[in-house]
């Protein structure tokens, strides 16, 4: 990743993430999408012309939706080494030139050219430090999607009352206290690491309830806002084994929305 200037995303951040994918842990973690969530996906904007994969990451999304829509697909990162792993993915695709792929910082997400259907999955929008900064994020994607009539956005990000637990009262704390660690500056901001090899990556995470997103939802513009429990087993239990995605199948029918591992929205323009 790279400094986004005036969107809040901070050079720590962008080198945490830098060094997360170089690592090989991402990809160890979460090797693939979650149908689920792709079938969510596909359920809103199956039959949508022009889509933007905001932090596409290299093709946990934007692979399969080239493979199941005949959409124009706008690949959007500012981390450059997901996207040449992304590029390397699509080399063997004979779709692939309805792939397009813009790497930030930039406020042009498509390189200007509209949208019907606009994807934030996996907790991107949670790695932004600062509810304006969010917002204004969800604003530039809802201006696309309505550059030609109504759009739909899903998107997905984590569950405070389930996610890092520990680090909340951690931050909580500093924050009462009047001494935050930055970026965690804001209610329900943290900051947790993940191991590679000898080292720790120190990364920051935005966790949501199901009010805080749609607050932001509805501040940015959207409407029709509809939620659903993303998984309830952990994402990278979900997407590393068909056991553990048949189990999670058998519980998600009886999971209250507040218990799911990450929340799953879609929205109107």
């Amino acid at each position: 990743m790279n400094d986004m200037d005036g969107l809040g995303i901070e050079p720590m951040i962008a080198r945490s993430y830098e060094r997360y994918y170089a690592s090989g842990l991402y990809d160890r973690r979460y090797p693939r999408h979650n149908p689920r969530s792709l079938a969510a996906i596909l359920e809103v904007g199956g039959k949508a012309r022009g889509i933007l994969d905001f932090g596409c990451g290299d093709g946990r999304y934007t692979l399969p939706l080239l493979h199941t829509t005949e959409a124009t697909i706008y690949g959007y990162d500012i981390c450059p080494m997901a996207l040449s792993g992304l590029r390397t993915r699509l080399a063997g695709e004979t779709a692939r030139a309805r792939v397009r792929l813009v790497q930030g910082p930039t406020e042009h997400y498509t390189d200007g050219q509209p949208i019907d259907l606009a994807l934030i999955m996996f907790g991107v929008l949670g790695h932004v430090p600062g509810r304006a900064a969010r917002i204004a994020i969800l604003r530039r994607i809802r201006k696309l999607l309505s550059a030609e009539g109504e759009g739909r956005l899903v998107i997905s990000v984590p569950n405070a009352n389930r996610r890092f637990r520990t680090e909340q009262r951690e931050h909580d704390a500093l924050r009462a206290a009047g001494t935050p660690e930055a970026p965690a500056l804001e209610e329900g901001d943290i900051l947790y690491s993940r191991g590679a090899g000898k080292e720790r990556i120190e990364l920051f995470y935005h966790l949501y309830t199901p009010e805080s997103l749609s607050a932001e939802l509805r501040e940015a513009g959207f409407g029709d806002i509809r939620m659903r429990v993303e998984s309830v087993l952990s994402e990278s239990a979900v997407t590393r084994s068909g056991f553990w995605r048949a189990v999670d199948g058998a519980l998600y029918g009886v999971t209250p929305l507040a218990l799911g591992y990450g929340i799953l929205a879609t929205a109107r323009t």
